[in-house]
């Protein structure tokens, strides 16, 4: 088998993976190849919808992604001529600063609203712009686009080895191996521990997520966050919920990776005995499903494009919990810098 050329190679297919690849097949950037360990991308998502969530206006630096962010996925059917069913339903955000906020609702306006809330304690703010959209029609709809434009994909291909050399990168995976002008990291927590073995310094950090499917039915908010706690509910199909809670990663193996991402139990009966009075039936709820994964958390130098010195190998900003809603816009984002030709260069102003 003769190896695969290319003048962009993008690792991981992914929302970001695979958004990636269709902005620049859509600036006619030269030829895309995405590989992926799995033989179809649409097989990466255990549930069909998953929450957008609104940065807290805090984070300024994220907000500019967020409005171009809503703005890619309500021209969706414009960008990809497909619909990924965006549903702007808001969310129920709880904060230790919602009684203050302008838009706060009182424990009385929540019980109003939703019949199925219990003893709340506090308020909360109801945030209108986010959201719940169906993932595995948006990663549908990418890999749609990656075809129709003219990108390939090989599935079933794990990277194994990259050495970047003055025009290019020489790469190597488990079925072949080829020469790309540039590489894209876009494979989730296993990109910083790569972008660490080449030399690269970096930023970027890793969480848990645990996933769990629960038994739960009623009048509730369509999407309840906190913050603070790291925890999002959401309904996914009548009669059941998504709870999202997220931990700390376990400690690295030798040689500096991760082990297989574990469900915290205890994360959950925590949350749980905390929430039952103000959530009827949470503590009670069967377990349908349980599962865990890394990824790259959300702070603010997530978001920077790293890329080693001489900028042909590049990883995306990452942005954790919001990364559903920024996907898009962060994607966008790694393209035109790359297009531009501002990338390259070690990072050495890392503080802490």
């Amino acid at each position: 088998m003769r190896p695969l050329s290319c003048d962009h190679l993008i690792v991981g297919a992914g929302s970001t993976g695979l958004a990636v690849a269709d902005h620049l097949l859509r600036r006619d950037a030269g030829s895309v190849v995405l590989i992926d360990r799995l033989e179809s991308p649409q097989a990466r998502i255990g549930e069909g919808r998953v929450p957008l969530l609104q940065p807290l206006e805090s984070l300024e630096v994220l907000l500019e992604h967020a409005r171009r962010g809503h703005e890619l996925y309500e021209g969706w059917s414009s960008w990809l001529e497909k619909d990924p069913d965006f549903r702007r339903c808001g969310a129920l955000v709880v904060d230790s600063g919602s009684d203050a906020a302008e838009d706060g609702l009182s424990v009385d306006e929540l019980q109003r609203r939703w019949s199925a809330l219990g003893d709340w304690q506090q308020g909360g703010r109801f945030d209108s712009r986010s959201g719940i959209v169906d993932g595995q029609e948006v990663l549908a709809a990418l890999m749609w686009r990656l075809r129709k434009s003219g990108g390939r994909f090989h599935g079933g291909a794990t990277l194994e080895h990259l050495e970047e050399v003055e025009n290019g990168v020489h790469f190597t995976t488990s079925r072949r191996e080829g020469f790309a002008g540039r590489v894209y990291l876009c494979h989730g927590a296993a990109a910083p521990f790569l972008m660490t073995e080449l030399g690269v310094r970096h930023r970027q950090r890793i969480e848990t997520l645990c996933e769990f499917t629960l038994g739960l039915s009623g009048d509730l908010p369509p999407l309840i966050h906190w913050p603070q706690e790291k925890a999002t509910l959401f309904a996914t199909e009548s009669g059941s919920v998504e709870l999202h809670l997220i931990t700390e990663p376990g400690e690295l193996l030798p040689g500096g990776n991760l082990p297989t991402a574990e469900v915290s139990w205890s994360r959950l009966s925590h949350f749980r005995d905390c929430w039952d009075t103000q959530i009827p039936g949470l503590s009670a709820a069967v377990i349908r499903k349980a599962r865990a994964r890394y990824r790259r958390s959300c702070h603010e130098s997530s978001l920077e494009v790293v890329s080693s010195a001489q900028g042909r190998i590049l990883m995306p900003g990452a942005a954790g919990v919001h990364q559903d809603l920024l996907f898009p816009s962060l994607s966008e984002a790694v393209v035109e810098q790359t297009l531009s030709g501002f990338t390259g260069g070690l990072l050495e102003d890392l503080e802490g």
